[in-house]
């Protein structure tokens, strides 16, 4: 076998063992599922989902603090990003959010990754409230955390999307949660 065949098969080789890592380890969370619940509201505007480690001036609205570098940057801010995965994680769970008289906040009190060593750790911590619009009284309020690990260098809007997933999965798992939306 010449040496240039030689190293050509080993260099493709390389490529296809480090491509077919994706395939093993944790990169996307082990379940899809989110409990069903049926109820009503309606997410508030993206506006109202304040990023509080952007509004407390450690990081632009865009970034996601982070250990190993400065930050993530990603493209759109990080409020928009996590209303968009609430509210479309909310409807695939069953709940019908055009309803007016219920409006969901939520404020992103911690998000942050853990990647100085491998796996990443990903936080985050989400305070809701669930207000009546017409008394203006506060239905439901919790905090809640989830911690998740995933490879080091994984997909950010994948991981985004399923750190978002297991926050509001716990929201549904609140039942006096599915009491206020009933």
């Amino acid at each position: 076998m010449k040496s240039t065949s030689f190293v050509r098969y080993g260099v493709l080789s390389t490529a296809l063992l480090l491509s077919a890592c994706c395939f093993f380890g944790r990169h996307r969370s082990r379940t899809d599922a989110l409990t069903h619940l049926n109820g009503s509201l309606s997410v508030a505007p993206a506006y109202d989902f304040v990023y509080a480690p952007a509004e407390a001036g450690r990081v632009s609205p865009n970034r996601i603090e982070n250990t190993a570098m400065s930050s993530i940057i990603l493209k759109k801010n990080i409020d928009v990003c996590v209303h968009d995965a609430v509210a479309s994680n909310l409807k695939r769970a069953g709940i019908d959010t055009a309803d007016g008289k219920r409006v969901l906040t939520a404020r992103i009190e911690t998000f942050s990754v853990e990647d100085a060593r491998s796996p990443a750790w990903w936080t985050l911590t989400m305070r809701y409230s669930l207000v009546d619009t017409d008394s203006k009284r506060v239905l439901y309020t919790s905090t809640k955390t989830v911690r998740q690990e995933f490879r080091t260098f994984t997909n950010n809007t994948i991981a985004l999307e399923d750190i978002v997933r297991a926050n509001v999965s716990t929201l549904l798992d609140d039942p006096e949660f599915a009491q206020a939306v009933h």
